[in-house]
C-alpha cells in the first residue's frame, strides 16, 4: 500500500511537471510570437524610414547635379565669365571639361586683311559645394599644362 501511495505521488509529480513544462511552453510560445511580432513591425518602421531618407537623398543629389549643369551651361551669362570671355566664343562640350573657348572668334572678320588671331583655351566651370576637379579633369588640366594650353578653372559666386 505504501509503495503505491509513494508511485501514486510521484506519476503525479511527473504529469504535474510534465502538465508545467506544456503550460510554460505554450506562455513563453505565445510571448515569443508577441515579441517577434513587435520586432517585426519596428523592422519593418525602420526599413520604410530608411527608404524615405535613400530617397530624399537621392532627390537632393539629383537636384544638386542638376543645379550644377544648369549652372554650367549658364556660365557664359556670369558676370565671372564676361569679365574674362566673350560669350560668342565659347562653346560648351560637357565632358570632360565644359567650355572651350575661341578668343577673338566673334570679332573674326574674314574679310579683313588682318584678323586678330584666335586664341584657345579650355575652361572647366565648378559651382555648387564640391568645386574640385574629377580625376578625369585633372588629367586634361595636366595634359593642357604640358602643352602650354591655357586652362582655367571658373568657380562663378551662385547663391
Amino acid at each position: 500500500m505504501e509503495l503505491e501511495l509513494i508511485i501514486g505521488i510521484i506519476i503525479g509529480i511527473i504529469i504535474g511537471l510534465i502538465i508545467g513544462i506544456i503550460i510554460i511552453y505554450a506562455i513563453m510560445k505565445s510571448r515569443m510570437k508577441i515579441e517577434l511580432a513587435k520586432w517585426k513591425a519596428e523592422y519593418e518602421i525602420d526599413v520604410q524610414q530608411r527608404i524615405g531618407d535613400a530617397r530624399q537623398d537621392s532627390v537632393n543629389y539629383s537636384r544638386s547635379s542638376l543645379k550644377g549643369k544648369i549652372g554650367e551651361q549658364l556660365a557664359p551669362l556670369l558676370p565671372e565669365f564676361t569679365e574674362k570671355y566673350e560669350p560668342a566664343d565659347a562653346r560648351f562640350i560637357g565632358s570632360p571639361i565644359d567650355y572651350v573657348i575661341f578668343k577673338n572668334m566673334s570679332k573674326f572678320d574674314k574679310n579683313a586683311e588682318q584678323n586678330t588671331p584666335i586664341e584657345i583655351e579650355f575652361v572647366e566651370v565648378k559651382t555648387g559645394k564640391n568645386k574640385n576637379l574629377s580625376d578625369l579633369e585633372k588629367a586634361v588640366q595636366e595634359a593642357c599644362t604640358t602643352k602650354g594650353i591655357p586652362f582655367e578653372v571658373l568657380k562663378p559666386k551662385i547663391e
